[in-house]
């Protein structure tokens, strides 16, 4: 395989775990949090600034805007445009230099015309309280309602950041080659199900 793998996830899904997983199955680099200092280095932003507002953590407010406003000679990038902008650049350049795995950050709109193999991992609301009761240790005594407002939060604000600068829409099927529910074949099966995917691509 030597195409660039990119994984969207739903919160609480496992996704990330799925792209390590993945990457050490298939010899090659693993980009997540990694693209936070990244692109902090390579555009002079603080990395906790870029922590802060990618994935929609900063709540993208001109949503009637879109990512059409970019051709506009009267549009003027905000700080979260431009931490965005820096993002992409980081993800082309690291594309460029080979297979990869990328997670999250808008990578399958970044690199739609790169070839990238686009994999979406979604699971069950139930499954995703329990996983993250166990991986969000700080988190542990919530109670279900708790976790599963907590849980829809983080996955609003990733597809409203989706949204908002693809003109696409985060999570639907036609977006990705292939999509995955890790509730269903936990998460070594989710990643036996890509391998087989990609092994079959012609």
């Amino acid at each position: 395989m030597d195409r660039v793998i990119t994984i969207g996830r739903e919160f609480g899904s496992g996704g990330r775990e799925v792209g390590i997983k993945l990457a050490e199955k298939l010899g090659i680099p693993f980009y997540d949090k990694e693209l936070i200092t990244l692109a902090s280095e390579a555009g002079g932003i603080d990395a906790e600034i870029i922590a802060r507002n990618e994935e929609g953590a900063h709540r993208v407010t001109d949503s009637g805007l879109g990512r059409t406003q970019y051709f506009s000679f009267s549009y003027k990038p905000t700080f979260s445009d431009a931490i965005y902008f820096q993002q992409c650049t980081v993800i082309k350049e690291l594309a460029m230099k080979g297979p990869c795995v990328i997670v999250g950050r808008c990578a399958d709109f970044v690199l739609k015309d790169l070839g990238s193999i686009n994999i979406f991992i979604a699971a069950s609301m139930p499954y995703k309280i329990e996983r993250k009761r166990k991986v969000a240790v700080e988190k542990k005594n919530f109670t279900d309602q708790q976790m599963e407002k907590y849980i829809k939060g983080i996955n609003t604000a990733r597809s409203e950041y989706y949204n908002h600068y693809t003109g696409g829409k985060w999570g639907v099927s036609s977006n990705y080659h292939l999509c995955v529910h890790s509730d269903l074949v936990g998460i070594d099966g989710s990643v036996e199900t890509i391998l087989t995917y990609l092994n079959n691509i012609k």
